[in-house]
């Protein structure tokens, strides 16, 4: 009964050509696993090896076939399942916006197969990434708690704990997603919407598929400066009704 259940909900997150909620993903994670850490994990594996499949659907190039592509100048075509116009065709069914980030990323990789192919499958694959973001997100919450108990049950711990509490001078420019919808006061499911539709810089710790997302307050603030935006009040009524 519970492996029906999720399958349907992984059919319901790839049949969606948008964005779902990030609530009532996350909802559904509650739901199915009652935040236990070895149920989390297991969602996490099989929905990894899902995309991993996925994203060999239409052929898998090998780091042998990028070596002979920069040779070449060019990707041998053979390795992919789809021609050109068939990646267009699938593509034009999400209808996206021309204006869009993504919609100028697609222009740009219009003419090339290979780069195309990447936008087509983070399209076919949006909500199942957000999906593995948000398991991890959970995996990793969860494990700091398993650690944070075991290290509050150790005598004499406290100054331990605050050294391993605090942010390294090192890391002070790169920010959590928490972090980000503290700084811009937004939503978790909006900020990964954005990040869906690459209107804001990101980025992930495994690019080319479904790493967690991180942020670079200098590049956040660059965005903004762009963006003709001096303050968070002034980004934030772009979002008003």
């Amino acid at each position: 009964m519970r492996i029906a259940a999720y399958e349907n909900f992984i059919t319901k997150l790839l049949m969606n050509n948008k964005c779902m909620d990030i609530n009532e993903i996350d909802k559904y994670i509650l739901r199915t696993t009652s935040n236990n850490y070895n149920l989390v994990k297991k969602q996490l594996d099989r929905t990894n090896k899902l995309l991993e499949e996925r994203y060999e659907r239409y052929g898998c190039l090998t780091e042998e076939d990028n070596v002979e592509a920069l040779k070449k100048g060019y990707y041998d075509l053979g390795k992919i399942g789809l021609t050109l116009e068939e990646i267009r065709k699938k593509i034009a069914k999400f209808q996206i916006d021309k204006e869009s980030p993504m919609g100028i990323q697609i222009e740009k990789d219009w003419n090339f197969a290979t780069f195309l192919l990447q936008d087509l499958l983070q399209l076919e694959n949006m909500n199942l990434i957000t999906y593995s973001r948000l398991l991890e997100e959970r995996l990793s919450e969860l494990s700091k708690n398993k650690t944070n108990k075991k290290t509050n049950n150790k005598p004499n711990n406290k100054e331990t704990t605050i050294k391993t509490n605090s942010p390294t001078t090192n890391s002070s420019d790169i920010m959590t997603v928490d972090e980000i919808c503290a700084l811009l006061h937004l939503s978790k499911s909006k900020i990964y919407h954005m990040a869906c539709a690459h209107e804001i810089p990101h980025h992930k710790l495994n690019p080319s598929k479904k790493g967690r997302l991180y942020f670079f307050r200098s590049e956040i603030e660059e965005w903004l400066r762009n963006k003709r935006i001096r303050t968070v009040d002034e980004f934030l009524l772009q979002f008003e009704n």
